[in-house]
């Protein structure tokens, strides 16, 4: 009993002390208390600026420990930094567009070559001008000279963009069946010559080019070898008769200047209209390729042309340059190039003046 005793007094507190331990213990749970609100406020901001709650609470807890509880301060919630919401970008607003209809683009047609008549004149029966021989046989006939030309210039228009409508490419007559082609009840050589103009209009040609050669003799049936030169005819009783004019002049000058390159002072015989074989008894007569409707005339040719005789198969020089495959091929580039030249001032004409586009 006595030992019971001493381990009770042994046990026993002042009471002074018992209630200075009571105290400690309440303010221990209140830091601790304290310190489980303020770790969970820091996780549920969530914020990456906070303070670190490890660092935080040990110097909470040091500062604390020294301050009885009764003097302590009333606990401040940390104040963290404010969480800047970034605003959204706001997306564009697409306003649907109705589709537009794209425009057909109608191409620029392309421009179309002109179209060149070449009558090569006579053909067939129709031999034209004839050179006979020492032994009396024909040596050259005009419808040949003529189609050789105009094969060879055919070549070189072609060779240069052109189309070209041959009113005969061989030896041949285009009225071989010897019909009354206009209808003017007789038939003759104008039947085939209406016949050619009927087959260039159809074609739908915009020049005509008709070659033929001249000759001369003497009254008497004599030779004359020193008659020569080149003329070309044209209407001038149509209403494009301006041009055919132009052309007249351009094939002529362009036909003197390849004889001037072949070493031949041909004559110049000048450009001609078509009325110099009128008479008194035949006042209305033309050209029939190039005139306009007349009694004989029944259908006129519808586009600008001329009738060129280049040279004089009955003069001596002037056959020997002809016979020749050189020299006739540069009469044929002479009206290639006059065709050229058409076209070329034609061009010029439709050019604005200086004075119509300053306006």
């Amino acid at each position: 009993m006595a030992s019971k005793r001493r381990n009770d007094r042994e046990m026993h507190l002042p009471r002074g002390l018992e209630r200075d331990l009571t105290r400690v213990s309440i303010w221990r749970c209140g830091t601790l208390l304290m310190l489980l609100a303020a770790a969970w406020y820091l996780l549920a901001a969530c914020s990456p600026s906070a303070t670190s709650p490890t660092r935080d609470s040990a110097a909470s807890a040091q500062t604390t420990v020294a301050v009885p509880m009764t003097q302590m301060a009333p606990s401040k919630t940390p104040s963290l930094p404010p969480t800047v919401t970034p605003n959204p970008t706001p997306e564009p607003t697409v306003t649907p567009v109705p589709p537009t209809a794209t425009p057909s683009v109608t191409p620029s047609p392309t421009p179309v070559p002109p179209l060149i008549a070449i009558d090569a004149g006579h053909g067939g029966r129709d031999l034209g001008a004839v050179i006979v021989n020492e032994r009396g046989r024909i040596d050259v006939t005009e419808s040949n000279i003529n189609l050789a030309l105009a094969i060879d210039l055919e070549g070189i228009l072609l060779e240069r963009g052109y189309r070209v409508f041959m009113v005969r490419k061989g030896d041949y007559e285009l009225n071989e069946e010897r019909r009354d082609v206009n209808e003017d009840g007789v038939v003759d050589y104008v039947d085939e010559l209406q016949a050619r103009v009927d087959a260039i209009n159809e074609a739908g040609a915009d020049l005509l080019l008709s070659i033929h050669q001249n000759s001369f003799v003497w009254p008497d049936g004599s030779s004359a070898p020193d008659v020569g030169g080149t003329l070309t005819f044209y209407c001038a009783d149509r209403s494009f008769s301006d041009k055919s004019l132009r052309f007249a002049q351009l094939v002529q000058a362009e036909i003197l200047a390849a004889f001037q390159e072949l070493g031949h002072d041909i004559r110049d015989r000048g450009v001609l209209r078509d009325t110099e074989f009128r008479t008194a008894a035949n006042p209305d007569a033309y050209l029939i390729l190039l005139g306009p409707e007349t009694k004989r005339i029944a259908r006129p040719s519808q586009m600008p042309g001329i009738l060129s005789e280049p040279l004089f198969l009955t003069h001596h020089e002037e056959l020997a340059l002809v016979k020749d495959e050189t020299a006739r091929r540069r009469l044929s580039v002479a009206y290639a190039d006059a065709i050229d030249a058409y076209y070329a001032s034609l061009d010029h004409a439709n050019e604005p003046s200086d004075e119509t586009s300053s306006e």
